[in-house]
């Protein structure tokens, strides 16, 4: 019987062997097959995307808000619910600033916050559980900028629009607008490509495969190194799942992440460098909070293509650093009539439009013209009413068939990196021409009658005093070069040399802008308009200098950047020839 036991021992452990060894067998086959395939693509993980509101139809319970003053005055205030459990947000709104709604049931983290002068500011965070048919109360008085000369967003030391109580109280930073309660700090990458100042080229609007474009992410930035670009922003509508593609990188190329934020019934910006997540784009005092939130961190907020027919500028906003003057060839694009425009863009007074959009509009019915010659001219009534805003241009491009850089956009920086080339933005210090072989210009002055160059593009000349100009044109022979102060010509001569330069005094006795501009015959007779454009800067302004003026960007004062819907008709309109 023990000999039986011990054969029966033996057996069994023989069976373990041999099914440890067939095991490790199958492993390492399995190991091998793996280095042998291809290495898996990390999927982008949206953490980083807009925040989206969510719609629910389930059980419901009330919440009831009451936002006031310590006068008693009312403040119309907005409640965002984030679900606890599931992440899914939703947005209530009380212009009244008290009132009850139905909302969903369940735990949430409620994010309080009150319009100041239209723009909302988080005023108090509380996590609150709502139970089906049961009321949840939150009152709110608020302390700050309720007395004396100060203002509600005074008490937001670093300007991202959350008082300094509420991220004291919820553990971030109140003097870091990279810190906000409730959403990621969006990462970048600062390296110095090439440590020189220059005019660095290169592709502010392009799409990839995560919106309307055809191409890889890896794709379009080969494209891109390709056609000798120094930088590239990848502007997919909506979504910042370019910079998560593990292909995003580059050794040759400024890497701006940038998405082109907005709808087709509102219009579009593009937002460079935004360190939090957006907001979805929803109401105007939302879209001017967001505004105002990516210049604190840091990032610029331009107008995309304003005059376009589909997508065209309805947002009105205040205190944006560009304008996208010019969106594909010059004369591909029609220009947008004034029948689609709602009645309250066309106010005019004394027979003149109010507002920007619709004086470049009616453009079209003057003369023959493109949707960028009509983003051009309400460039020059922006700047006309008192904004201080470069000129960007972009292809467009979302297939190889588009050119990147055509149009490009120069940006004198310090270096070839990203901050550098954010601050030639925010500093104005812009040109756009049709592409790498395009037209080059420079246009400098000197305000102190001592023959030296003290203001180049972006820079601020006095009034009352002559000063002397000095315009190059590069690559541009037979063309004509112009020089405008507010969108009039002053100054038209036809470039001789691929070489040329032009020399002229003024003395500026009004607010305004100079700009230098190329232009010639249409090339074909395909397009719209009769004038072909290669090249234009940003203007040269003329102001009646003082600290504030000088000291503008980059810490900008936020409360100069609030919302103002329908602004004041005192200089809301400039005399242009086609107003």
């Amino acid at each position: 019987m023990q000999k039986q036991n011990k054969v029966k021992l033996f057996y069994i452990l023989c069976l373990l062997i041999l099914s440890f060894l067939a095991t490790d067998n199958i492993y390492a086959k399995k190991k091998s097959s793996d280095k042998n395939s291809p290495p898996k693509q990390s999927i982008p993980t949206n953490q980083y995307e807009n925040q989206q509101y969510s719609e629910y139809s389930g059980p419901k319970g009330t919440l009831d808000i009451d936002v006031t003053d310590v006068l008693g005055k009312y403040w119309g205030a907005r409640v965002d619910l984030l679900n606890i459990e599931d992440g899914k947000r939703y947005r209530f709104d009380f212009p009244e600033g008290k009132g009850e709604q139905k909302v969903p049931v369940g735990s949430f983290r409620a994010y309080v916050y009150a319009y100041d002068n239209g723009v909302p500011v988080m005023v108090q965070i509380k996590d609150i559980t709502i139970k089906e048919n049961q009321p949840v109360f939150i009152p709110i008085t608020l302390l700050e900028g309720t007395t004396g000369p100060l203002v509600l967003r005074d008490f937001d030391s670093d300007c991202d629009l959350v008082l300094d109580r509420v991220e004291i109280e919820s553990g971030t930073d109140p003097y870091n607008p990279l810190d906000i309660p409730g959403k990621k700090t969006i990462p970048v990458e600062n390296k110095v490509i090439q440590n020189k100042p220059g005019w660095y080229k290169g592709e502010l609007c392009c799409f990839s495969k995560y919106s309307i474009g055809s191409e890889t992410v890896g794709e379009l930035i080969k494209r891109a190194e390709k056609d000798g670009l120094d930088f590239l922003a990848i502007t997919d509508i909506n979504t910042l799942k370019s910079i998560e593609d593990p292909e995003y990188r580059s050794d040759k190329l400024v890497l701006i992440p940038a998405m082109k934020w907005g709808n087709d019934q509102m219009g579009y910006a593009l937002v460079y460098c935004p360190r939090t997540p957006l907001d979805s784009p929803t109401t105007i005092p939302e879209a001017q909070a967001e505004c105002l939130r990516v210049q604190a961190q840091g990032g610029i907020f331009a107008i995309a293509h304003p005059c376009f027919p589909t997508g065209f500028w309805r947002w009105g906003l205040n205190y944006v650093n560009a304008i996208q003057v010019w969106c594909r060839e010059w004369r591909a694009i029609p220009p947008l009539t004034l029948d689609k425009l709602d009645d309250w863009l066309k106010e005019k007074k004394d027979g003149k439009f109010i507002y920007s959009l619709a004086a470049a509009v009616n453009e079209s019915k003057i003369a023959s013209v493109s949707a960028n010659s009509q983003s051009a001219r309400f460039w020059d009534y922006e700047i006309a009413r008192g904004a201080m805003v470069c000129g960007i241009a972009g292809s467009h491009s979302s297939n190889p068939s588009v050119p990147l850089g055509t149009p490009i956009t120069y940006v004198r920086a310090e270096n070839k990196s990203l901050a550098a080339i954010l601050e030639g933005l925010r500093l104005g210090r812009t040109y756009v021409s049709t592409g790498v072989n395009g037209p080059k210009l420079s246009f400098m002055a000197d305000s102190l009658a001592d023959n030296k160059i003290d203001v180049s593009i972006g820079g601020i000349v006095p009034l009352g005093i002559d000063i002397r100009f000095e315009a190059i044109a590069e690559n541009a022979k037979g063309k004509k070069l112009e020089v405008l102060f507010n969108g009039r010509p002053i100054v038209t001569k036809i470039i001789e040399s691929d070489n040329f330069t032009v020399r002229f005094t003024d003395k500026p006795v009004r607010s305004g802008a100079y700009r230098l501009r190329v232009i010639g015959p249409p090339e074909n007779t395909k397009g719209f308009g009769d004038v072909e454009v290669y090249a234009m800067t940003s203007p040269i302004y003329a102001q009646d200098i003082t600290a504030e003026l000088l000291w503008r960007l980059p810490k900008f004062d936020p409360k100069k950047a609030w919302i103002e819907i329908k602004p004041s008709e005192e200089g809301s309109y400039l005399n242009l020839p086609e107003n």
